[in-house]
């Protein structure tokens, strides 16, 4: 049976290296899953989501991606597409 890729992934964390190049990229993992899901939660596509920013579907894709990270503008204005509210949290 094939692993999954949560599967594959806690495999690969045990590989120091890996894990290393996986936290310093945790911050654009977030905000990625964060906005898929805010779009998932409500049943709107990529293209919908452009529509109602007034952008692009591969703008979206590209928030999506989480690489560039998002401006907090383009966050409140795909907040405001998805009918979400943003909440940031500083940790120490």
């Amino acid at each position: 049976m094939a692993k999954t890729m949560n599967q594959k992934h806690l495999e690969l964390m045990n590989d120091p290296e890996y894990a290393k190049h996986f936290q310093d990229l945790e911050e654009e993992f977030n905000i990625a899953r964060e906005l898929i899901q805010a779009r998932t939660r409500i049943g709107l596509t990529q293209e919908e989501v452009a529509k109602r920013m007034g952008t692009t579907q591969s703008a979206v894709a590209r928030m999506e991606s989480g690489k560039p990270l998002p401006s907090l503008r383009s966050l409140k204005r795909y907040a405001q597409a998805t009918g979400s509210k943003i909440k940031i949290s500083l940790e120490t």
